[in-house]
């Protein structure tokens, strides 16, 4: 049995992460906005209004150290952030408001959760951001979350290089079927991945320490 972080416990692909390592016995602590929405059977939660803010992450942070402690001192062996958000507009109409929204969710999140956790990692951790195929996404409208992913893997490779002994993977889903379309002028493909398919993947990833982007295409 493993030990799993995940950030943004209370997305559709952070619920069925939840499952598959829960299935797996592995012992998660789930972090979000929306207790309402983690999945049953998580060992400890913790809700955080927004991934981005540093003060908020740090004391979660504290609440889990304490907790790991109560624990016997208990390490994260895997963390997956799967905060994510989504706007379409094209940029000369973008508020500053929405483009930082964007990027803080997608990108700027992913290095605080990084930051604050990192002291209770295990020697060797696997760390999982959700990501996307960055190089299908330069479309019209979507310059924020287009920007943060493409973002997202560059500062997962800088961090590789800065950490040999951690195991780093973006995934890359395709489209996968959750509520962003709601979101966006753009019609969801009739082959989107479902989101227990992308929690597997991230299992198996784990288990066959597979590291840099996982890209994960429809069939």
């Amino acid at each position: 049995m493993g030990h799993l972080l995940l950030i943004g416990a209370d997305s559709t692909i952070g619920q069925s992460v939840s499952k598959a390592f829960l299935e797996d016995e592995w012992e998660v602590w789930a972090i979000g906005r929306r207790p309402e929405r983690f999945a049953p059977g998580v060992q400890w939660a913790h809700t955080v209004s927004d991934a981005a803010d540093f003060a908020q992450m740090e004391q979660a942070a504290q609440a889990l150290q304490a907790h790991l402690q109560s624990l016997g001192g208990r390490q994260i062996d895997a963390l997956v952030y799967a905060v994510g958000d989504i706007a379409a507009q094209k940029t000369h109409e973008m508020n500053l408001e929405t483009w930082q929204r964007i990027l803080n969710a997608n990108l700027t999140g992913a290095f605080v959760a990084t930051r604050v956790f990192s002291p209770l990692f295990s020697p060797e951790p696997h760390l999982f951001y959700i990501g996307a195929l960055s190089e299908k996404l330069v479309l019209p409208g979507l310059s924020a979350y287009a920007t943060a992913k493409a973002g997202l893997e560059v500062f997962a490779q800088v961090l590789a290089k800065e950490q040999p002994r951690w195991k780093i993977s973006v995934v890359r889903p395709g489209a996968v079927a959750t509520r962003f379309w709601e979101r966006v002028p753009f019609r969801m493909p009739p082959k989107a991945l479902q989101p227990d398919e992308v929690a597997l993947r991230i299992l198996e990833a784990y288990y066959n320490e597979q590291k840099g982007t996982l890209d994960l295409i429809p069939e």
